[in-house]
């Protein structure tokens, strides 16, 4: 049996000299005799080339490449989740070029990681905002001890106003991808230009 290049080559060229199928299939017949290949691949391949496809290889053919224990294809995916651990499983399938059943193999078998919430924490305070609730409280023990019978009597008290300048995200929008040994993400009003905190003690006198 003719290897398929060679064959192909043989239909390119009777091709290019105008015989149709049928004379190109006979004269191959009538050279190579069992050898020479089948009615149908004939007229595939002499299609092929009436369409301008001129190549001896195959078409590339439709779908996503198999990437079984390739860690270049491991790596890529991590690299896409780390750059954005938001990630949506399709912004992996189109920067990775992998089908969906790939993509979360990678993810969940080789990267061993999932997709969690935020865990919304109302009252998440900078450094900054800790360090002046310190010096408040400090203040505030300072002045006990030099007027313990007094002090109570002066202070007053007031509810705390924290004001959000924006829309906290929802459950579904803070999903990020998490390693087992990752601490959980959180989210709050974690940056003083986000939310204002009126000070919550006043010492009077």
């Amino acid at each position: 049996m003719m290897n398929k290049i060679e064959a192909r080559s043989v239909i390119k060229f009777l091709h290019l000299k105008g015989n149709n199928a049928r004379q190109i299939h006979d004269e191959m017949k009538a050279v190579y005799g069992d050898e020479s290949p089948s009615y149908d691949m004939v007229v595939r391949w002499k299609r092929n080339f009436q369409s301008g496809h001129m190549s001896l290889t195959d078409k590339p053919r439709a779908g996503r490449p198999s990437i079984k224990d390739d860690l270049a294809m491991v790596k890529k995916v991590e690299a896409v989740i780390l750059d954005d651990r938001r990630s949506t499983m399709e912004k992996v399938m189109a920067e990775t070029g992998l089908s969906y059943g790939t993509a979360w193999r990678i993810i969940h078998e080789e990267l061993h990681r999932n997709k969690v919430s935020a865990c919304w924490v109302p009252r998440l305070l900078t450094a900054l905002q800790k360090q002046t609730r310190h010096d408040f409280s400090q203040q505030n023990l300072t002045l006990l001890e030099r007027n313990e019978d007094n002090f109570f009597a002066c202070l007053v008290t007031k509810d705390e106003c924290w004001v959000y300048l924006y829309d906290p995200d929802t459950k579904e929008m803070s999903k990020e991808w998490k390693h087992p040994s990752s601490p959980p993400p959180s989210q709050g009003g974690e940056d003083p230009e986000i939310c204002q905190e009126n000070d919550a003690v006043h010492f009077l006198g």
